[in-house]
């Protein structure tokens, strides 16, 4: 287990920028009695653990019950397998279906850092949180 401190030292990100993207979504997308803490002191003292591979369902084109498995990894500022970073390409869901034309409020993003946060402040209940880099929608 690490930090934010750590955290920001990995992914090469400040730890001012860190903290104010986690209290942002956690303002915007998290019920009430599920916000992580808004004082940076607190939420910088939480433990956090990196984490390197996210697994995603995929269900194959007309096909409702099965799914593969898609591994995307994410290794931030550090090395993958003594090569350079490794940051996978991700699809988010940034809108509406009516959104972005054909991908249909799906918008590209390359992964930044995936996170599992242990807050002792909310039952000490774990959260994971992928940070992600979106491309721009031009013309949509």
């Amino acid at each position: 287990m690490s930090n934010f401190l750590g955290c920001s030292k990995v992914l090469g990100v400040s730890l001012e920028s860190i903290c104010g993207q986690f209290i942002r979504y956690s303002q915007h997308n998290l019920p009430t009695e599920h916000q992580l803490p808004e004082a940076h002191a607190i939420l910088q003292s939480l433990p956090v653990e990196l984490l390197r591979q996210l697994e995603i369902r995929v269900v194959p084109f007309k096909e409702s019950d099965v799914y593969d498995i898609h591994r995307a990894r994410c290794t931030g500022a550090l090395h993958f397998r003594n090569q350079g970073r490794r940051n996978d390409w991700v699809w988010v869901q940034a809108g509406s279906e009516e959104m972005y034309g054909a991908h249909r409020g799906r918008s590209p993003a390359k992964l930044v850092g995936l996170f599992k946060i242990r807050d002792y402040t909310c039952k000490n209940a774990p959260r994971w949180v992928a940070a992600v880099r979106m491309l721009p929608a031009v013309n949509s």
